[in-house]
């Protein structure tokens, strides 16, 4: 359906879609989504992915999205605890 078309459209200009790299995502606010679904033509479907450093979840909600950054600021919060308590270094340099 979609997918075709848009192959038809995109062999004018000798491009290709790469199935291998194609993830669809079927985002459903409902909360009826067929988990059956494992594939649409030739590209598989998942339930969430990273896309521009932003967790898309099919839900259509961002609460996923948020707990992840805040797993990211704890961690990189974690690794710095060591240069905050060292007390060769100063407060200017830390």
């Amino acid at each position: 359906a979609l997918l075709n078309v848009l192959e038809q459209h995109i062999a004018a200009y000798d491009l290709g879609i790469n199935y291998n790299k194609t993830k669809v995502i079927i985002v459903d606010r409902e909360h009826d989504n067929h988990r059956e679904i494992k594939s649409i033509g030739r590209c598989e479907v998942v339930q969430s992915f990273v896309y521009l450093g932003s967790l898309i979840g099919n839900s259509g909600s961002c609460e996923n999205e948020i707990r992840r950054r805040i797993q990211q600021v704890r961690g990189a919060m974690t690794k710095l605890t060591k240069i905050w308590r060292d007390h060769n270094i100063t407060k200017a340099t830390k």
